[in-house]
């Protein structure tokens, strides 16, 4: 399967924010810093990517792995770790717990928070969705689902269930149109057989409707691969569900209505520096240059060779007009509301690399 538009990336040109991480995942770009922001699973870390300056750093937070981060509308961060939901500002690097995370205690398997992301309402509100996994998926039986996905209630800060009965949860995102909520999610089984789903959401039930089957791997969908993160971009003013698919080194972008694939993003390839995609997310560079900021996880591959972990970012040919629509955590409580009566955690920023980039700070478009 090949996509209409092809490779939109100048794949050519990419560079490595970093190869020291296991599996880096959900990356936002924080529209209030200018800087984007993605996790280390198993390391349990947050870190910072600024492209003005070409610094990545990151924070431990000590929390156990860490599943992934959004940014809150007053600019900070609410990350989930296996200790719980937590209120993070980067600005000064302080910390505090709010809310724990049900991830299927009575489940017999050791779960954790996994994928992280805002579905946008067209009420003005949103919703923080959090996907709960197994640790060890060769442990689940063939006929057991202990996942859960949950948001978290903007006024309560509760958790709700709102799909359970699956073996993985991934690729959570959605968009607004026309007064409907659209959603995307995908789930895969203990023996790496994918399908993704579309479906609306009731904001005021905080229930999903009319599911479809979207994309499966039976058609081979994914491109040999298996979703793991996702975002909607416009992509020349067609809506697409960027898709990045673990097993492979493509972003592939689908029509939101259709399922065509539409375009893919080609990371790097060669055969120090195979990847196997976990995430990716569309921002500007320093000039305002779209660019694609891609994660993976680092791998063992049966010939005893090592599939690495890395952030990389891929620019974006500029005959193409691409537009994220990353949703930021609308309606929720500021990290002072968040933190109120809470023991605040100070943490150290610890410089990981930097790379040469132009440091110049033009005006930046908010996406």
């Amino acid at each position: 399967m090949t996509t209409k538009l092809g490779n939109i990336g100048q794949t050519d040109q990419a560079v490595f924010i970093t190869k020291d991480v296991s599996t880096s995942e959900t990356p936002m770009y924080n529209p209030y810093d200018g800087n984007y922001y993605f996790v280390d699973i198993e390391y349990g870390d947050v870190h910072q990517y600024s492209p003005n300056t070409g610094v990545d750093q990151k924070w431990h937070l000590n929390k156990g792995m860490v599943g992934g981060l959004v940014i809150n509308e007053d600019g900070t961060l609410i990350v989930n770790a296996e200790e719980g939901l937590f209120a993070f500002n980067p600005a000064d690097s302080t910390m505090a717990k709010f809310s724990d995370i049900d991830t299927g205690q009575s489940s017999k398997h050791k779960m954790r928070p996994n994928d992280m992301n805002v579905f946008p309402m067209a009420d003005g509100s949103s919703r923080i969705a959090i996907g709960c996994i197994p640790v060890d998926r060769t442990k689940v039986a063939a006929d057991e689902k202990p996942s859960i996905t949950y948001i978290v209630h903007p006024k309560t800060l509760a958790l709700k269930a709102i799909w359970d009965n699956h073996v993985t949860s991934n690729a959570l995102c959605g968009y607004t149109e026309n007064g409907e909520n659209v959603v995307f999610y995908a789930e895969t089984d203990k023996n790496h057989n994918p399908r993704m789903w579309r479906a609306n959401y009731n904001a005021a039930t905080d229930e999903l409707e009319n599911e479809e089957l979207f994309l499966d791997k039976a058609n081979d969908d994914f491109q040999g691969g298996r979703p793991d993160g996702a975002h909607i971009i416009e992509v020349d003013g067609q809506k697409l569900v960027a898709v990045s698919n673990l097993d492979t080194h493509r972003v592939v972008g689908y029509d939101v209505d259709t399922a065509e694939p539409v375009m893919s993003v080609d990371a790097p390839v060669t055969p120090d520096e195979e990847l196997t995609l976990t995430h990716s997310v569309f921002g500007p560079d320093a000039n305002g240059e779209t660019i694609c900021l891609i994660n993976s996880s680092k791998r063992e591959k049966p010939d005893g060779g090592v599939k690495l972990g890395v952030a990389v970012i891929v620019p974006i040919k500029s005959e193409f007009n691409v537009k994220s629509l990353q949703p930021v955590a609308t309606g929720y409580p500021s990290f002072d509301e968040l933190t109120a009566g809470k023991t605040i955690e100070k943490l150290k920023a610890q410089h990981v690399s930097r790379i040469s980039v132009p440091v110049s700070k033009p005006d930046r478009p908010v996406i």
